[in-house]
């Protein structure tokens, strides 16, 4: 792809004041090569729109070529990564929510309104609706560099016209028989591969055990999944491991040895090392933390 001449890199600062209740807006513009370094998984909706260029998007447990003019919809704590393909220019503008930032006025919208976030994850908006969708992000990013007296009322009604946008096309789209295809052989092996990995996770697991099951050498699966989702392979284990401790964490009084054994770490010791790189705190101060 040819990228655009004197084209500078933009990373809009994010929408501090409403960031607290649980809303962020980033633009962003990359001429050189990003690639995204570290295991990604949030509490929040995401809406991700590609403005320009192309990536290879990783998403729970497959790899998608996201293009021009599509959206990305993830659900709230699911792992997901973006890779440069084929060119590293690309545009994009990221949208983070959480459900009480849309309580005053979602229920006067439409009940089930996340359910589109199910029916993902890549949207391919036809024009009249990319018209839209340019019109409400473009009114959020000047409210942005711009707020006034109602901004942060006023972006909550642009979200929910996004919302209301993005439902319709999914209720419109069911029954056309929608496939999304892998972009290569390369990808459709990775996602078996990670499919297996979401399924048995909690099992004791290794890099020759895997290799063994698919029939390939470790040196090779490592460098075909690092190639498609971003992750190691050992890195993509430990972060579903540590996601499910954290559930456990918070939704049980289970004690940590317990947990460890539950999610597929061999000792206590290794699984508080890989929560606190990952968490940046023990598994005990997390539990604190969150009220358990």
């Amino acid at each position: 792809m040819k990228i655009p001449p004197n084209q500078p890199k933009l990373e809009e600062k994010p929408f501090t004041f409403l960031e607290k209740d649980g809303f962020h807006l980033n633009h962003s513009i990359r001429t050189d090569t990003f690639n995204m370094k570290q295991n990604h998984s949030h509490d929040s909706y995401e809406i991700y729109y590609m403005r320009a260029g192309e990536r290879f998007y990783f998403i729970k447990d497959r790899s998608y070529h996201v293009k021009k003019g599509d959206l990305v919809l993830i659900q709230p704590h699911i792992l997901h990564k973006t890779t440069e393909a084929n060119s590293p220019y690309h545009e994009r503008i990221l949208i983070n929510f959480k459900e009480p930032f849309m309580e005053p006025i979602q229920h006067t919208i439409l009940d089930g309104l996340y359910t589109a976030f199910e029916e993902g994850p890549i949207l391919h908006p036809d024009a009249r609706e990319l018209m839209l969708i340019e019109s409400i992000t473009e009114k959020m990013l000047r409210e942005q560099k711009q707020p006034g007296p109602g901004t942060e009322g006023y972006v909550r009604m642009l979200l929910g016209e996004l919302l209301l946008m993005i439902y319709r096309h999914v209720q419109q789209a069911e029954g056309k028989g929608k496939t999304t295809d892998h972009p290569t052989t390369l990808h459709r092996k990775v996602s078996d591969i990670v499919k297996y990995i979401n399924e048995h996770f909690r099992e004791p697991m290794s890099l020759k055990g895997l290799s063994s099951h698919f029939h390939i050498s470790p040196y090779y699966l490592c460098r075909i999944y690092k190639e498609v989702t971003g992750f190691g392979v050992i890195e993509y284990v430990n972060s579903l491991r540590v996601q499910e401790a954290q559930k456990l964490l918070k939704s049980s009084r289970l004690s940590v040895t317990d947990i460890t054994e539950k999610v597929g770490f061999d000792s206590s010791t290794h699984f508080g090392r890989i929560f606190k790189s990952v968490c940046g705190m023990s598994p005990l101060q997390y539990r604190k933390w969150t009220g358990k």
